[in-house]
């Protein structure tokens, strides 16, 4: 009987090995993933980026900036070319909807600009003591 059951413990073994070895492979993706996962997120950080290239990033705040202000002026206030032809005199005080939107757009303008000019300064200051030392 003892040769019998032989071959079923053999089998029982190579499962069990073979469950091990997923699960250690198992274990070796996730590490690698994890890995992968967090060097994108510091390949891919505003911090980052303002390293690698500080004139391109300001130039791209600067004209994203210039951008949604056109954006925010166009909504907030009424065109020319709608009050020429408009009969109705305009408005003194704007709708509580524009209010609300240009006092966020603002807001958001003023966060990204003090945001990029942060970066760009501790760019230049880590540039200026890396010069020096």
């Amino acid at each position: 009987m003892d040769k019998k059951t032989e071959p079923l413990k053999n089998i029982e073994a190579r499962i069990h090995e073979l469950e091990d070895s997923i699960h250690e492979r198992e274990k070796q993706l996730k590490e690698r993933a994890g890995r992968f996962k967090k060097e994108l997120q510091e390949e891919f950080s505003p911090a980052e980026l303002v390293k690698k290239y500080p004139l391109q990033t300001t130039g791209a705040s600067l004209l994203f900036g210039f951008f949604a202000g056109k954006v925010m002026r166009s909504i907030v206030s009424p065109s020319s070319h709608n009050n020429a032809q408009s009969a109705k005199p305009p408005k003194n005080e704007p709708s509580e909807l524009k209010s609300a939107v240009s006092s966020i757009g603002i807001d958001i303008l003023r966060s990204g600009k003090d945001l990029a000019f942060n970066y760009l300064k501790y760019y230049l200051d880590d540039k200026m003591k890396s010069g020096k030392g």
